[in-house]
Formats: structure tokens, C-alpha cells, sequence
């Protein structure tokens, strides 16, 4: 597989008007949607190289309980509302030619989405809730969640290939959110310059670990 893959996907599928289930011929095989989830979670990594919800690095907690809290709720909004907004967008909003409304009907099946899952965790898990109540109301509007949406609406790739790099994103976005609340509380205790503590240490950690993502180009 090339390093383009990610971007090589979305040209393969041949979809026209509203045919949404590939033909046999077009049916990608697996190793392609492993190459397609690899490289949506390390190569084209949502957060550190398409700038796709960059804040979440710094809203998050550096506890790493409740950042895994935060990035569970997260990944399930994300990887859900990605697909669901990319089969309204293909079932409704394209055929009915309504593509100019795709950004408010996102925004409303994410929230709809995240608050659907909020009131679960509240049911469940109440201490969880009082702790992150803000956090995740707020999901729903992540620039992550909804980046990854737009992406798919203007694919023109097969819905199994959308679905994959739905999971390699959300994959991703979790990976960088769990390893950077774990780096930050390393950080808290590391003998760093007093120049450095704090915000600035912080950033050159993520673009050091953003340029290690991009060594991924050649292996998928």
C-alpha cells in the first residue's frame, strides 16, 4: 500500500446517485480497510495533523481515569455520529439536493447523539456525570466529530470504506488523547526549564509526537 491511502480510498468506490452497497467487483478487501484504518489513525491523525479538535489535548484532564472517561464518550460520539451523518447524507440530503443544510443537520445528530450517550452514562454512572458534566455536553460540538462528518460527505467512496475510516479516526483520536493525558502527567513532575513548564512544554511534545505520526507515511 502506498502512503496515499488514505486518500487513495476515496476514489475507488464507484458511487453515483444514490447507489450506497458496492458491487461485488468494488468490495474492498480487508487488507485495504486495515490500510485505511492505519493509516486514519496515524498518518492522517484528526488531531495532530489535520488539526481536527486540537483544544481536546488541553480540555481533557491530565488524570489519566478521567481522561479515559472523557475519550471513551468521545470515540463512540465520534465513530456513531460520522456514519449516521454520512448516511443521511447520502439517503436524504443528497438526493433531495439539501447538501447546503449538511452542516446543521451534523451539528444536531452529533449533539443529539452525545446527549443520547450522556444521559446513559448519568443512568449508570452518576459520579462520572457530576465530574464531566460540561465536558460532555460539549462533545457533540467537538471540530473533530464534525470535521470527520464534512469528510465523508464529500468522499466518494463506498459506505464500508467510509465506515473504516470513521473507525480508524475515532481510533486515532483516542490513541492522542490517552498517550498525551498520560505525557502531561509525566510532565507535572519532569525536571523541565522554568521557560518550558506549563502550555510550552506541552506544544513542542505535540509536535514532536505529530512529526513521529507522520514517519508512519511510507509503512501504509
Amino acid at each position: 500500500m502506498g502512503c496515499a491511502a488514505v486518500f487513495a480510498w476515496r476514489n475507488r468506490a464507484k458511487i453515483s446517485g444514490n447507489e450506497l452497497i458496492p458491487s461485488p467487483e468494488t468490495i474492498p478487501s480487508l487488507s485495504n480497510l486495515l490500510s485505511i484504518i492505519v493509516a486514519a489513525a496515524l498518518v492522517n491523525n484528526v488531531i495532530l495533523v489535520q488539526f481536527l479538535g486540537v483544544s481536546s489535548l488541553f480540555a481533557y484532564s491530565n488524570r489519566l481515569q478521567s481522561a479515559l472517561e472523557l475519550v471513551m464518550l468521545s470515540f463512540f460520539v465520534l465513530l456513531a455520529a460520522s456514519f449516521t451523518n454520512l448516511l443521511l447524507y447520502r439517503w436524504v440530503l443528497h438526493p433531495l439536493g439539501l447538501e447546503v443544510l449538511k452542516l446543521v443537520v451534523f451539528v444536531t445528530i452529533s449533539s443529539g447523539l452525545s446527549t443520547w450517550l450522556a444521559l446513559i452514562i448519568e443512568r449508570h454512572y452518576p459520579l462520572s456525570m457530576q465530574r464531566h458534566r460540561l465536558a460532555f455536553a460539549l462533545v457533540g460540538g467537538n471540530s473533530a466529530v464534525l470535521g470527520v462528518a464534512l469528510l465523508n460527505s464529500v468522499s466518494t467512496s463506498s459506505i464500508i470504506e467510509s465506515f473504516a475510516y470513521s473507525l480508524g479516526a475515532a481510533t486515532g483520536f483516542a490513541f492522542v488523547l490517552i498517550g498525551f493525558a498520560a505525557l502531561r502527567q509525566r510532565l507535572e513532575t519532569a525536571d523541565s526549564p522554568a521557560a518550558f513548564r506549563g502550555f510550552p512544554i506541552n506544544l513542542i511534545s505535540a509536535g514532536i509526537v505529530a512529526m513521529c505520526l507522520l514517519g508512519f507515511a511510507g509503512l501504509v
